[in-house]
């Protein structure tokens, strides 16, 4: 699976060395090669999950790692959610893991309709992409194998209807992305192949190419503080909706092999309500909306030229950015880059 991650994750663009000092200095070292946005704990540490260095913590001065010598499933971490009591979910390569402050521990049991085998490492249903915990308490899981709700201490999977009919998926036809909850309670599935769905609770929708969506392989949804909502997808750039018809944004000006029309994996609105695209395309960058025009922060701003994996806000109120280019935060007016080695204290 390594070897097949590290082939999406090379796409977006390239990793760049960023040196500190004079030409003399030895080349600083990032935080990952693959970094993704970060999530705050209660106590204030920030967690950046990685490709391939499992989740790294980072306390305001120094990073500490997470890896499976710890007690983590898998060094591939996708997401990470912080739930009510404080504890942390990790969305591995290997499955699901709780972390409670002092030790990890995996959930592992799968009801049915799973086998071994396929893209992931230790079968599909454990390549988890995204973890979500809804508001009635259930805690959900997308993986290369589907989507699945914990019921009590075992996994089910959730059927979306429209993965039966016959599409074009990138990894698996019963791949999803991500889960994402709006503010009526309504459940949204990205997909690999077969749009956005809604569940309101008793009916699924599928939204595609056909409705007006940019693409049908949705990496990212966010609800706008319009009520609105936005895509982010692997190959056809962004797509907004406001309730009745979806427009196109953040298009490339050619296609590519690897990105498509534009591939955005990390959307995140702020507390001001200002939307942020993280361009994952090669020369990466960043898209900040803020309800009337789009402004484009790049080199000239401070990030590297690295594909943006993914995006996060602390309780501060700065944006941080996980690229291939490293780490780095948003201090209002530039950006700065986060390093292990020397240690960067912000």
């Amino acid at each position: 699976m390594r070897g097949r991650l590290a082939f999406v994750v090379m796409s977006i663009g390239s990793c760049l060395s960023a040196c500190v000092g004079g030409t003399d200095a030895a080349p600083a070292l990032q935080v990952s090669e693959y970094p993704s946005g970060p999530v705050e704990d209660s106590q204030g540490a920030l967690w950046f999950p990685t490709a391939f260095d499992g989740a790294m913590r980072y306390d305001g001065r120094n990073f500490v790692a997470f890896t499976t010598a710890q007690g983590l499933p898998s060094d591939t971490i996708r997401d990470i959610l912080v739930d009510a009591d404080g504890a942390l979910w990790f969305a591995t390569g290997g499955g699901l893991c709780r972390y409670d402050g002092a030790s990890f521990s995996s959930l592992l049991d799968y009801a049915d309709g799973v086998a071994a085998g396929g893209l992931g490492a230790h079968g599909g249903h454990l390549d988890l992409w995204d973890v979500h915990r809804d508001r009635r308490g259930d805690l959900w899981i997308a993986s290369l194998g589907g989507v699945f709700r914990l019921e009590g201490a075992r996994f089910r999977r959730f059927p979306l209807t429209a993965q039966a009919t016959a599409h074009r998926a990138e990894f698996t036809p019963d791949m999803v992305y991500c889960v994402f909850e709006d503010r009526d309670g309504a459940l949204w599935f990205g997909t690999d192949g077969v749009g956005a769905v809604r569940w309101d609770g008793e009916t699924q929708r599928a939204f595609t190419t056909a409705d007006g969506l940019c693409s049908n392989h949705v990496c990212r949804i966010v609800q706008g503080p319009r009520g609105d909502f936005w895509f982010g997808t692997s190959d056809g750039g962004v797509s907004h909706y406001d309730g009745e018809r979806f427009s196109t944004h953040l298009r490339n000006d050619t296609f590519s092999e690897h990105n498509g029309w534009g591939r955005f994996l990390g959307i995140l609105v702020d507390r001001t309500g200002a939307i942020w695209f993280g361009r994952a395309s090669p020369g990466g960058g960043v898209y900040r909306y803020d309800g009337q025009r789009f402004d484009y922060l790049s080199t000239g701003h401070g990030l590297g030229e690295g594909g943006v994996i993914g995006l996060g806000e602390d309780r501060r109120g700065r944006i941080w950015v996980g690229s291939t280019s490293g780490v780095f935060c948003f201090d209002g007016t530039r950006f700065v880059n986060v390093t292990r080695e020397p240690p960067t204290r912000i």
